[in-house]
């Protein structure tokens, strides 16, 4: 009999999202990792090829950003306990701050707004039906459906 791990592993590989998932766990940890006074002026908007894209509010900001990359990149890789992060590109832009009511709560990234469209939906229930465990089953089709928000929010950029 399989593991679950097995299990998980080989569904992630067939659908290519291994790596490229393990790299968005940057955008959890980010706040922590580069701290408050940073994390205020910075939002990670994506992950691909190895390198971290996070935009900054300011230019002052992107600037000093450039002078830490070295130090923030292996803060992050050392949280994660990986070296997938291998380079961080910074550019201007709005960040989302989250509203006075929400301040105790992180702000959603942009592309988690995106709506999956009932076809998808399908799929990835498909994708899941296999796994007998149901906490399982919801976290890997929270995890599939957060990636097709990524990828179709990439598409319309």
């Amino acid at each position: 009999m399989e593991t679950i791990k097995t299990i998980l592993d080989a569904l992630l590989q067939r659908r290519k999202l291994d790596s490229r998932l393990k790299g968005f766990r940057a955008f959890d940890i980010w706040g922590e990792a580069v701290g408050t006074r940073i994390s205020r002026h910075t939002q990670p908007r994506g992950f691909r090829d190895h390198t971290l894209w996070v935009t900054v509010d300011s230019s002052i900001w992107m600037h000093q950003l450039t002078f830490l990359e070295g130090q923030l990149k292996e803060k992050i890789n050392q949280m994660m306990g990986s070296p997938l992060v291998e380079k961080i590109r910074f550019q201007i832009g709005e960040i989302n701050s989250p509203s006075p009511e929400t301040s105790g709560k992180a702000s959603l990234p942009v592309w988690q707004e995106v709506e999956v469209d009932e076809a998808m939906e399908d799929e990835i229930e498909k994708e899941v039906s296999i796994l007998k465990d149901e906490e399982l089953k919801t976290s890997l089709k929270s995890l599939f459906r957060k990636n097709v928000q990524f990828l179709n929010y990439k598409a319309r950029e």
